[in-house]
């Protein structure tokens, strides 16, 4: 199969081919178009003539289970690595077949398959004719994600290179539990009042990416063999991302004009990931 990165960078960890959709990024490039396709094209199409879906029980067991994997990844990050045998200055990727390494490489597998199960969050808006909700920052956001997180997981499975993806994680705990909740009705919405602090949540996250990779390309030591692939693909996201959070930000919370629109909008809306 036609593969342009391997023409590029040469071949992926062997151990991540090993695994499903690993063993060439076009697989990903194909779901991500018809992601698109069908958000933008096909599912407004198909819904045009026909009554929104009565999504809510799904939606709250949909976001209940993303929790639950958010948590795993986090904690599995955290328990082979960040909180215990990594070293914060820089941590070499591990190439070895030890326990610890290999567990690293599940994690990174399972990571980026939640990136393709997160399409749903863009499909459930469509099937509820949630137009307004697909904007620019979501559309973009699912759709290129799941291709950023193969190269990341192919080419960098442990080490550094689970700085973003740990710290992403941890974040999509948060905000899945607050989807989950706020689907289950009107009686937990009015508690929810923290939808804000996610976005900030998101731009912490990003400004961490940022800096901590800023680092390895200025200081990590040579016996770390950071991989200048990798410093800037973390780095790109991790730029782009934060301008396009702080611009949903701004436009969402600190406009007057905004304010209102956003508190009154029911259901909420969900425009982060």
């Amino acid at each position: 199969m036609f593969d342009p990165f391997y023409m590029m960078l040469g071949p992926s960890d062997p151990r991540m081919v090993k695994y499903p959709l690993m063993s060439s990024v076009m697989p990903t490039v194909f779901f991500s178009t018809i992601f698109l396709l069908f958000v933008k094209v096909i599912g407004p199409a198909w819904m045009k003539n026909r009554e929104p879906y009565n999504l809510r029980h799904f939606m709250v067991v949909y976001n209940i289970f993303l929790v639950g994997l958010s948590g795993w990844i986090t904690s599995n990050y955290m328990r082979y690595g960040w909180l215990t045998t990594y070293s914060w200055r820089c941590e070499p990727i591990d190439v070895s077949n030890n326990p610890a390494a290999l567990k690293a490489v599940q994690v990174c597998w399972v990571f980026y398959i939640s990136k393709l199960v997160e399409y749903l969050d863009t499909i459930i808006f469509v099937l509820r004719k949630k137009y307004s909700q697909i904007n620019f920052l979501h559309v973009f956001h699912h759709s290129t994600v799941p291709v950023t997180a193969w190269l990341g997981v192919s080419y960098g499975p442990g080490g550094y290179n689970t700085f973003l993806p740990m710290l992403n994680s941890f974040v999509h705990v948060w905000m899945y539990l607050y989807y989950g909740l706020s689907a289950v009705g009107p009686e937990v919405q009015k508690y929810l009042w923290w939808k804000k602090y996610l976005t900030s949540l998101q731009l912490v996250q990003f400004t961490l990416a940022i800096l901590y990779f800023v680092y390895l390309f200025l200081f990590a030591p040579k016996s770390c063999n950071v991989s200048p692939f990798l410093i800037w693909l973390t780095l790109g996201q991790a730029i782009v991302y934060f301008g396009l959070f702080s611009h949903f930000y701004l436009k969402s919370y600190k406009q007057p004009s905004r304010i209102s629109k956003y508190k009154s909008a029911k259901p909420l809306q969900k425009k982060e990931q």
